[in-house]
């Protein structure tokens, strides 16, 4: 690796950890609201009690979709030479697997105010939900298009 690379990695590394915390108590905090505040409105199913909700679900899609993509520019940008073919392996079905955990995480929000009884809330956190899947997605893909991955070949070393 050269000087430069290596100053480069520590940036990455020490921005990294700054927005992975920042986001992740950002999300934390609209989740934990998102799942509080139906329970303690006089009137969950009025249009000022959704449409805040609806903007708590708009910051948290937002938070997820750029923890994803933090994750993505760490991993992608975290030279290892010669790294073993099982530790690719293992990068691979965990980064799959995190993403999974992302879209079940978001789905939680939708089905949480299906149980309020707040179908278009539902409705519209879905089709949000679905919107920063597919953006999610097609960021990482371009991502990893660029720096040249393929998860067939990960998986198969």
């Amino acid at each position: 690796m050269t000087e430069n690379d290596e100053e480069y990695m520590e940036y990455v590394k020490d921005l990294s950890r700054t927005r992975v915390t920042m986001l992740s108590l950002f999300s934390g905090f609209t989740f934990t609201a998102i799942v509080l505040l139906p329970n303690q409105l006089p009137d969950p199913s009025s249009l000022i009690s959704q449409l805040t909700l609806l903007f708590l679900v708009v910051l948290f899609d937002f938070c997820v979709f750029l923890l994803a993509w933090q994750t993505v520019i760490v991993v992608g940008t975290y030279k290892v030479r010669n790294a073993p073919a099982r530790a690719k392996w293992e990068l691979v079905v965990f980064n799959l697997l995190l993403f999974i955990f992302f879209i079940l995480w978001g789905w939680s929000v939708v089905l949480m105010f299906l149980l309020w009884n707040l179908y278009y809330l539902a409705l519209v956190s879905g089709v949000l939900w679905v919107a920063v899947i597919v953006t999610t997605y097609a960021v990482m893909h371009g991502m990893a298009k660029r720096l040249g991955w393929s998860i067939i070949e990960e998986l198969r070393a």
